[in-house]
């Protein structure tokens, strides 16, 4: 598709509908953009990255089994 005709197109759209086309081809172009990413590793993943460097919370107490029992 040439781009005379993609804008010839797009401009017997109303608005609204022109709109919704440039979001879905941004849409587009980002996933894209996501695919050509080469994947993670599981070792280098969010989740393994949590679970090498848990997240500190200052001043926190975990519950006593019994305390989450009684909730």
């Amino acid at each position: 598709m040439e781009q005379a005709e993609l804008l010839e197109t797009l401009e017997q759209l109303p608005v609204a509908k022109q709109a919704e086309v440039l979001d879905f081809a941004r849409f587009l172009v980002e996933r894209a953009r996501k695919d050509s990413v080469a994947p993670k590793t599981l070792r280098e993943s969010s989740l393994a990255q949590w679970i090498n460097q848990p997240l500190n919370v200052k001043d926190f107490q975990p519950l006593t089994r019994e305390e989450a029992n009684a909730r």
